[in-house]
């Protein structure tokens, strides 16, 4: 009897794991419909003549971007420090200052930025937006702006879509500008001067693809971070209850999401 119960278990498991995966494979699709409907129809809208959408879209920016500057400053800083002056002492050893250069842009700011950015703009701004829209949904405001024929997609979704893939690209630039130059000047004040002589060629060391890849991946970070928060808050229904299950899912599966999209981008990037 024990035998055939385990049996049974192990057959089970396959299954288990296929009706997980076909679960999470609807989920990115419904997820991405959801995200190219709003801004489509945003977009329909004229934006560009539409006050109330394009203060909605800075206000975004501001809690998402200028709020977490002192945040980003000091992880900046600490990983700069923790990282840059162990790199330079064994460049000076090495004697490859061009390949050094290369290493800490790519390493520090264009793969590590991105990445410790958007798992920052998770935990600030896409939990308070699931928590915002969710308790929308909860208190009748949703259907209240339904009633008035307001669109709740171009109010409160695409302005948020925006405004946070805005805030991921200014936040990763800002992360890998403090973390390069920062890095080096502290290596610079307490291991050697001659390590500032490799500041002006971590510019050169960028390449166009290198730039382009950047832009498009923290514009798809934060597209997901905030489509993720928007799509499962409008998911609550009736119970109050349902609003931190619902903003547990958006932080997961935003997490899942990220460091997906961030594997399969180094993939993409290797040689």
């Amino acid at each position: 009897m024990g035998r055939s119960t385990a049996a049974r278990r192990l057959i089970a498991v396959p299954g288990a794991l296929g009706r997980n995966v076909v679960a999470s494979l609807l989920f990115v699709v419904d997820l991405v419909t959801f995200m190219l409907q709003a801004l489509l129809h945003w977009w329909q809208r004229s934006p560009i003549r539409n006050r109330a959408t394009r203060r909605a879209v800075v206000v975004q920016i501001l809690f998402s971007g200028i709020d977490a500057l002192p945040l980003l400053l000091l992880i900046g800083l600490a990983m700069g420090m923790a990282l840059t002056p162990p790199l330079l002492m064994a460049g000076n050893s090495i004697g490859e200052s061009e390949e050094l250069a290369r290493l800490l842009v790519v390493g520090l700011a264009l793969q590590l930025g991105p990445l410790l950015t958007a798992l920052i703009l998770i935990g600030r701004s896409g939990s308070a937006i699931a928590v915002d829209l969710a308790q929308m949904k909860l208190n009748r405001e949703v259907a209240a702006l339904d009633l008035l024929g307001i669109r709740l997609t171009d109010y409160f979704v695409a302005p948020r879509l925006i405004g946070g893939a805005i805030a991921q690209l200014a936040l990763s630039i800002y992360f890998g500008a403090v973390a390069l130059i920062g890095g080096g000047l502290v290596s610079a004040l307490v291991f050697s001067a001659e390590h500032l002589a490799l500041l002006p060629a971590l510019a050169g060391a960028i390449t166009p693809g290198d730039g382009a890849i950047f832009v498009i991946k923290n514009l798809i970070f934060g597209l997901i971070v905030t489509g993720t928060a928007c799509f499962c808050a409008l998911k609550v229904e009736v119970s109050r209850t349902e609003v931190p299950q619902r903003t547990q899912q958006a932080i997961a599966s935003s997490y899942a999401l990220v460091f997906v999209i961030a594997a399969l981008f180094s993939l993409l990037e290797l040689p």
